[in-house]
């Protein structure tokens, strides 16, 4: 009957803890990831609201004098290693401004803050303090994970220059199969010795068509993936500098024979295929 009465008592001293902790929460964090899994040196963007429930505006800024506040994050291997921090001087939130009661969603692109190169498990949760606030006030944790994808073609591409004398840079493209949570995909990366430049999630794998990849006479890389039974996706990218952006992207269905990367007309087409029509070969999904 004592231990009985002891530990009502020891929950309940617990739960009014808990009860008068939360009703002393002046900001509020909420933090979600766009994917559970991500391709490795692939940019993981998260997402953070923020609400401010302080009744006062709360201003975050690095300069001296003013008033301040920082976010921060701890980062960590399931293994219990730390990931560690990019720039710990980093504040992604330097220029914002919160009035009482609002809210504001942010996005975090956390590999850019912390090393998030090795393959595994992290868990990530988000912090937050201010000058004017008592204490330090931290979101829930979310766990994302990275892998390594499977390498299916690879290819080697000379980067365009304007000097006639400059040393010609070259750069790796490799397409890779990638294993999200609910399906696989097709994944470019772009690459030097030193260096992940782009990664770029292409479209969903099927059983059927092998991927095909090229490179026309401008460095302007071409990928022809089949996405659904009688359905190609057909992807340009050109480079920016040593990024490289999408350019355009069709859909193809085949006409005569089986959808493929040609150099016959002297420059890259589709041929065995005609253009797709939305609505009436496929749909595509809306967000």
């Amino acid at each position: 009957m004592f231990f009985s009465t002891f530990f009502q008592r020891l929950f309940l001293f617990g739960l009014f803890c808990l009860l008068a902790l939360s009703s002393s929460a002046q900001v509020a964090l909420q933090l979600k990831a766009e994917s559970a899994r991500y391709l490795r040196y692939e940019i993981i963007n998260l997402r953070l609201v923020i609400n401010n429930s302080s009744g006062n505006t709360l201003i975050f800024s690095d300069q001296d004098g003013v008033s301040g506040g920082r976010l921060f994050f701890a980062v960590n291997e399931h293994s219990g290693k730390v990931a560690k921090a990019i720039d710990a001087k980093a504040n992604p939130i330097a220029d914002l401004i919160l009035a009482p009661g609002e809210s504001r969603e942010l996005q975090i692109s956390i590999n850019m803050l912390h090393d998030m190169q090795k393959e595994g498990v992290y868990s990530v949760t988000a912090y937050l303090n201010h000058s004017r606030l008592p204490r330090t006030h931290l979101s829930n944790t979310i766990n994302v994970e990275v892998i390594e994808g499977s390498r299916i073609l690879e290819r080697s591409v000379g980067l365009p220059s304007q000097s006639s004398s400059e040393l010609i840079k070259s750069m790796r493209l490799i397409l890779l199969l990638f294993p999200d949570v609910s399906e696989k995909l097709y994944c470019l990366r772009v690459e030097d010795d030193d260096n992940i430049y782009a990664v770029h999630r292409l479209g969903p794998y099927i059983s059927g068509t092998p991927p095909q990849m090229d490179v026309d006479g401008s460095s302007s890389v071409h990928v022809l993936i089949q996405v659904r039974p009688r359905l190609y996706s057909y992807l340009i990218y050109s480079f920016m500098g040593r990024n490289l952006q999408l350019r355009q992207q069709r859909y193809y269905v085949p006409d005569g024979g089986t959808p493929s990367l040609s150099k016959q007309t002297g420059y890259l087409r589709v041929s065995h295929a005609r253009p797709a029509n939305e609505g009436t070969d496929y749909n595509l999904k809306r967000p």
